[in-house]
């Protein structure tokens, strides 16, 4: 093997069950990955608040990114080559590609009454809880955003479009995810933060890597398109996403976590690993 595999993958409706939120079909791969030492990296919506009990059931020790790429969250332990700029969180070193939450919330609020939106911070728990299918404690947790703020988009598609352009003059990127309008940091996406990350692991091993990205949905497009083996995995809500400039995209044969394992076994496979 001449470069060292990567994993990137989305979490909601990849790694985890669109509806139940189930990760049983992807333990087995998940397992092989932690014995063959190859990094999984989590790139997904969810908050930092959501992550800390994940990461523990899914015995999780890499690297995450959340908020649709607003931030990576690196392990002090990780053996990775890192600049002075970053944040200290706790046991973590946060790098950071937007503005703070606030920013966000403050100028959706201007747009409040041009567009039918429900912005995130005015449910409460209950409220996201009915919406998601969450429970109230998970969807406290999902509240707990830092550097995102997600909408409910009641308006028309063509609204949505005009809302682009014009969070688009504040700097602000507009994204539309699986059950949300994303609003971030111009900088901010999941294609970003997974090429700032690949570069440490590049320096940490002092040759190549190979990346396997995986999701399903329209904010996992990037990512995918930018990886060297492009994943959608298929989703049992909705048609696969279109990725551009790319003609060997693989859609998994099975939905949820279950495709998820169906593509790494296969690249495995193909890599000499198993």
């Amino acid at each position: 093997m001449t470069s060292k595999l990567i994993v990137f993958t989305d979490l909601d409706g990849t790694l985890l069950d669109h509806f139940d939120y189930s990760f049983t079909a992807a333990s087995t791969t998940l397992t092989s990955l932690k014995t063959l030492g190859i990094p999984c990296i989590i790139n997904t919506s969810k908050t930092y608040s959501e992550l800390l009990s994940l990461r523990q059931e899914l015995r999780h020790r890499d690297p995450f990114i959340i908020e649709n790429g607003a931030a990576i969250y690196i392990p002090k332990s990780a053996d990775l080559i890192l600049s002075s700029d970053m944040e200290s969180k706790g046991d973590y070193w946060v790098k950071a590609f937007g503005p703070k939450r606030k920013t966000l919330v403050d100028l959706a609020l201007a747009f409040a009454e041009r567009f039918d939106f429900i912005s995130y911070s005015d449910l409460s728990p209950e409220q996201l809880a009915e919406f998601t299918g969450l429970d109230c404690a998970s969807a406290s947790l999902s509240l707990r955003r830092e550097f995102t703020e997600p909408l409910i988009w009641k308006d028309s598609n063509l609204a949505l479009e005009t809302f682009k352009t014009d969070m688009a003059k504040h700097g602000v990127k507009v994204q539309k995810g699986g059950r949300f309008v994303h609003l971030m940091g111009q900088d901010c996406d999941k294609a970003v933060a997974m090429a700032w990350l690949n570069e440490k692991y590049q320096e940490k091993y002092d040759a190549p890597t190979k990346i396997i990205a995986l999701g399903d949905g329209e904010n996992d497009v990037e990512m995918i398109r930018h990886a060297d083996i492009p994943v959608v995995v298929r989703s049992p809500v909705h048609i696969p996403p279109e990725i551009p400039k790319r003609t060997d995209v693989w859609i998994t044969e099975s939905y949820g976590p279950a495709g998820w394992s169906e593509a790494i076994d296969k690249v495995l496979s193909i890599e000499g690993y198993v």
